[in-house]
């Protein structure tokens, strides 16, 4: 009885914590100025496409302001198995989200497969963050099957601020000050995986995301230290 009564309030605490998540983050975020470059490469697709969506990679250093961005747009995206990932789920759902839950060491496998239902059902696309295997930003082959099986290509998109603060977190999570000047850069191509893939081809895609995904997060993360810089795919990007 005493463990039944500790997962009831456990459960009511997690529902507290995702709509106290939502209040906050709305107030927050919307005293934050944000500026996107790019966008045009989904607009053209989705009005090319309708009634499919995109796949959207990023890190998972920015997954806070990319939850609250994209809000109420019918997405899917994955959390964590774990408790903290049932406090990030929640969070998620009051912005709109719906999330497949699994990690790459507890159920990642599954979480990719429910994942790729809701797409076929007529979600409009998902989120795919991945987070840094020690100093280096590198993507995992999740995403890449999912473009694979679902033939809906990959855009890649990343965001920094001029202000903001960055936790000492597994993902260096990175979250914007208030009144924080935002600016967001998606990727000038789409990742097209074709459903023949073989696991060699599906790991150079893995290696190309990768490459996409660093080149446009250097320029962000030069954006506000160039003066005269108006447009961050000017910032040249040393190989």
């Amino acid at each position: 009885m005493k463990t039944r009564k500790m997962r009831i309030w456990k459960r009511a605490g997690f529902y507290i914590f995702g709509w106290a998540a939502k209040v906050t983050a709305t107030l927050w975020l919307s005293t934050c100025r944000v500026t996107e470059f790019g966008r045009e490469i989904e607009t053209r697709y989705l009005k090319a496409n309708p009634g499919k969506g995109l796949l959207y990679a990023s890190w998972h250093r920015g997954l806070f302001f990319i939850i609250f961005w994209y809000r109420n747009q019918n997405g899917v995206t994955i959390a964590s198995a774990s408790e903290d990932g049932e406090l990030a789920a929640q969070a998620a759902k009051r912005f709109g989200w719906v999330t497949a839950r699994g990690s790459s060491s507890r159920g990642g496998r599954q979480a990719f497969r429910e994942m790729e239902g809701y797409i076929n059902k007529g979600y409009k696309g998902g989120l795919v963050a991945d987070a840094p295997r020690g100093p280096r930003f590198v993507s995992k082959l999740g995403i890449i099957y999912l473009a694979k099986r679902t033939g809906i290509p990959i855009v890649p998109v990343i965001w920094n601020a001029d202000r903001y603060w960055q936790l000492k977190s597994w993902d260096r999570t990175i979250i914007p000050k208030p009144f924080a000047r935002i600016v967001a850069l998606f990727d000038n191509e789409y990742l097209q995986v074709p459903a023949d893939a073989s696991r060699q081809a599906c790991e150079e895609y893995r290696r190309q995301l990768d490459n996409r995904l660093n080149r446009i997060m250097y320029q962000v993360d030069h954006f506000y230290n160039c003066p005269g810089v108006e447009d961050p795919r000017r910032i040249e990007v040393p190989d």
